[in-house]
């Protein structure tokens, strides 16, 4: 744990307090007990939003240093506050096992109605949302949408792609009109890039998930960056600590440091726009759960 080690003894340092080993040792010891409350603790029964994302670095295991996927899951109250509800990390690539793992331990924790779920593209992601979120939406990531584009296309092709995505999402009053325009445009460059092409557009109806949410919610739904922010802090702590974690430990630390630090700050008071639209958000909620408990 040198780099926690480093880490606390600045802070200790800036704050003109006494240091010692014992004290450093104390302090790492008080942390990881912290975290082990914080990733058991109970979870709201409800949320608007989980934007989730998978962090990929490597940690030393014993005496190797391995790939390793760190699970961040960011979730948005039904009154706007945002809040870290799961750190999970694994061994190896993503894949819908791990996914499940995440998914089920959420709802073990209390999680079990929400509204969208954001996410890139995954492998097995689409059906892991499915079955533990059966009635959420589910948003793939719009911003990473764009970025495939450019990787699969042409730099003409892709500039004029993502040019008409921006303004069909801009553009369109619902879901529907922008699924349609989403999949007309598909049409045009199907002949030139048939796999890319027929692969987003079966997938037109993930991608445009935040359409069915009022305009003022859209920006906060529509792609993962509110997490990749968090993932982007810890990939520095990574980078200066020599280019790996020294075990899970120090990496999932760091997230519940970061995640500390953001509660008493940007997150204190919840998004404004979100707050402003509360009782849209109440309103769609009443609609999809309680409307389907009292059908069911």
């Amino acid at each position: 744990m040198v780099i926690l080690e480093h880490s606390l003894v600045q802070t200790l340092k800036n704050l003109n307090l006494p240091y010692s080993k014992s004290k450093i040792l104390k302090i790492k010891e008080d942390l990881k007990n912290e975290l082990q409350l914080f990733k058991q603790r109970e979870l709201p029964s409800s949320a608007f939003a989980l934007i989730i994302d998978g962090y990929h670095c490597e940690i030393k295991d014993n005496s190797k240093v391995k790939q390793a996927t760190c699970y961040v899951v960011l979730g948005i109250d039904l009154e706007g506050k945002k809040d870290i509800f799961g750190v999970y990390t694994f061994f190896g690539k993503e894949n819908k096992a791990d996914w499940m793992k995440v998914f089920e331990d959420l709802i073990t924790r209390g999680l079990k109605e929400i509204l969208i779920v954001i996410s890139d593209d995954f492998p097995g992601i689409i059906d892991a949302v499915k079955l533990a979120y059966p009635l959420a939406d589910h948003q793939l990531c719009f911003v990473h949408l764009q970025r495939n584009v450019r990787k699969h296309m042409t730099k003409e092709d892709a500039s004029a792609f993502n040019k008409s995505l921006d303004r069909l999402r801009i553009s369109s009053s619902d879901f529907d009109e922008a699924v349609l325009k989403f999949k007309e445009l598909c049409k045009e460059y199907l002949v030139k890039y048939p796999r890319f092409v027929k692969g987003i557009s079966e997938k037109a109806e993930f991608y445009l998930a935040h359409m069915k949410y009022p305009e003022e919610l859209r920006k906060h739904i529509y792609t993962t960056n509110a997490v990749e922010s968090i993932n982007s802090i810890i990939e520095k702590i990574r980078v200066n600590s020599g280019g790996y974690f020294q075990s899970v430990d120090v990496l999932e630390i760091n997230i519940y440091l970061q995640r500390e630090n953001l509660r008493r700050t940007k997150w204190k008071n919840g998004v404004p726009s979100i707050r402003k639209c509360i009782n849209n958000i109440t309103q769609l909620y009443n609609l999809r759960y309680k409307l389907e408990t009292q059908n069911s």
